[in-house]
């Protein structure tokens, strides 16, 4: 052998290497960090013991709905679905030395979370994170008498220590200041910025748009938002959910190569196997959101195999939502017919309740799983014990958000 040759043979055996231990996307997903109850970081031993005692913090009550990544740590929305809960915003960082119980630590300071002053955060159900490091936090949930304060959207610079950028009063109109439910959030970083936001509530559900250039928003209603009967009954761990709940996933395409052309929003009932879709730019369009023609622009994409509470996009255009009642995880290439989707996890002791995503910037999904259903249940009794009841979960896709396209 000659010594190009002998060169060329080790060339290729190093691509050949190098192509074996590429990494492979996955299609399970393991446990990066666990609850049975959740606690905090607080400023002091005497806090604690007086919140406690005060039954500021009841530990049991306390529950996780929102997950987003950046920088190395994971946010947290908490809402306040019961008394005892101090803590509606919080963050954990991803090297906390304990993935069993780890302390989750206020965001962006206790005081930014104190109930009754309706200039820091009250209710957050959850939040977006932009590519420029805002969060996009909808303080929304205004469901039950935990506050007065109106629904509002605060845009917090992750960059500066989370300070407060921007704060938005939600009118009555767009979200009931009693009685509305802003559920879910997709950013749209076009045209000056836009957030689509799901109100689950039952009162008046729909989808809310957000215009940050012109800081005014709307909120569009169809029939596509509501629940359907065939699947308003469904059990998950033990506990059976009843009712038509409406509008709550929602996801956004990823923006096109070159940056131009027409994006489309998926959302879905809870209480729903369906899945539909309208076009960003119409959600854009105030006047056309007014007029009402815009419903004949709403597109039924087909059914689900399980009513699903939150849903995610990644760039290449996978949609991840998860699948309640079969306690798993579904994806579906939007390029595709509905009926190639698959199941690509299910586990009854992972997936009890799939809620929320997120992508970190190494290409891996996360999905909290929460068993929410037991906290907005007026009759279960919620109890400390050791069963781990919350899971962040993580699987290797080798894509990023929606977001980086």
């Amino acid at each position: 052998m000659g010594l190009c040759d002998f060169l060329g043979f080790l060339f290729v055996s190093y691509c050949a290497r190098q192509r074996n231990v590429e990494k492979k996307p996955s299609e399970k997903f393991e446990v990066e960090f666990q609850w049975s109850y959740i606690n905090f970081t607080w400023p002091s031993t005497m806090d604690y013991h007086y919140a406690t005692t005060n039954v500021k913090y009841i530990p049991e009550n306390n529950a996780m709905a929102g997950i987003k990544y950046y920088n190395n740590r994971m946010y947290i929305a908490l809402p306040r679905l019961r008394k005892g809960t101090p803590v509606t915003l919080a963050f954990l960082p991803m090297n906390s030395k304990s993935t069993t119980n780890p302390l989750l630590r206020p965001y962006p300071s206790w005081e930014m979370n104190v109930r009754k002053n309706c200039s820091a955060l009250q209710n957050v159900q959850s939040m977006e994170i932009d590519r420029f490091g805002v969060m996009w936090v909808i303080d929304g949930v205004r469901i039950n008498s935990l506050t007065k304060c109106p629904p509002k959207i605060v845009l917090l610079d992750l960059k500066n220590a989370g300070r407060v950028l921007h704060s938005y009063v939600v009118p009555n109109d767009v979200s009931l200041h009693q009685g509305g439910f802003l559920n879910d959030i997709v950013v749209d970083e076009s045209d000056g910025g836009f957030a689509y936001i799901t109100d689950n509530s039952v009162q008046d559900p729909g989808l809310v748009v957000y215009s940050r250039v012109y800081n005014k928003s709307w909120k569009l209603r169809d029939a596509s938002m509501f629940g359907e009967v065939d699947a308003s009954e469904f059990t998950v761990d033990g506990l059976i959910n009843e009712g038509m709940v409406p509008v709550d996933g929602i996801a956004l395409e990823p923006m096109p190569a070159k940056r131009k052309g027409n994006r489309m929003v998926y959302y879905c009932a809870l209480s729903s196997y369906s899945l539909y879709a309208i076009s960003a730019s119409i959600l854009k369009n105030e006047e056309l959101c007014k007029s009402g023609e815009w419903r004949r622009d709403v597109e039924y994409i087909g059914k689900k195999r399980s009513q699903s509470d939150g849903l995610v996009m990644d760039n290449k255009g996978n949609l991840y939502y998860g699948l309640l009642s079969r306690y798993g995880v579904g994806k579906w290439n939007i390029k595709k017919p509905l009926q190639s989707a698959k199941n690509i996890d299910v586990n009854k002791k992972k997936f009890v309740w799939p809620d929320s995503f997120t992508f970190d910037t190494d290409g891996h999904l996360y999905v909290l799983a929460n068993g929410i259903n037991k906290f907005f249940s007026r009759t279960y009794e919620l109890r400390l014990s050791p069963d781990m009841k919350f899971k962040i979960l993580k699987s290797y896709t080798g894509t990023n958000s929606y977001l980086y396209s």
